[in-house]
């Protein structure tokens, strides 16, 4: 069986394409997958594999130092309520948000991350009258 699969390594390009292979780290050591999928979440990127685990920008080897983050004015009210109504929809399912390689832990991280840029940006603005 031939593969159409090449290494993300070898190239200088960011974010790996669709049918690249990248390295990651996970909680169970290095793991390696098919890209199928990149995508912005609120916050940062995430990649989807072809095997459906979901892997963030900052757990890939040779991501680019920093990893690029959005800022937490950037996302519309409109994606952010379609975030959230995605993470109700997961959680009445009945999916186990423990499960940090499938997509309600990915969301929910994400989600959380936003959550929390967004309430330093407003502690950050209180703090500093203009």
């Amino acid at each position: 069986m031939l593969s159409t699969s090449t290494q993300a390594g070898t190239s200088r390009r960011w974010p790996p394409a669709e049918g690249e292979i990248i390295t990651f780290n996970s909680a169970h050591g290095p793991g390696t997958g098919v890209v199928k999928e990149v995508r912005w979440g609120l916050v940062w990127q995430d990649f989807i594999l072809e095997d459906g685990r979901v892997i963030p920008e900052h757990k890939i080897l040779n991501h680019p130092e920093p990893p690029v983050w959005r800022k937490a004015e950037e996302v519309t009210q409109e994606e952010r309520e379609a975030w959230e109504g995605r993470l109700v929809s997961m959680a009445e399912a009945g999916l186990d948000p423990r499960d940090q390689e499938q997509s309600f832990w990915a969301e929910l991280n994400q989600y959380l991350a936003f959550t929390y840029l967004r309430f330093k940006q407003a502690g950050q603005k209180a703090g500093n009258p203009e």
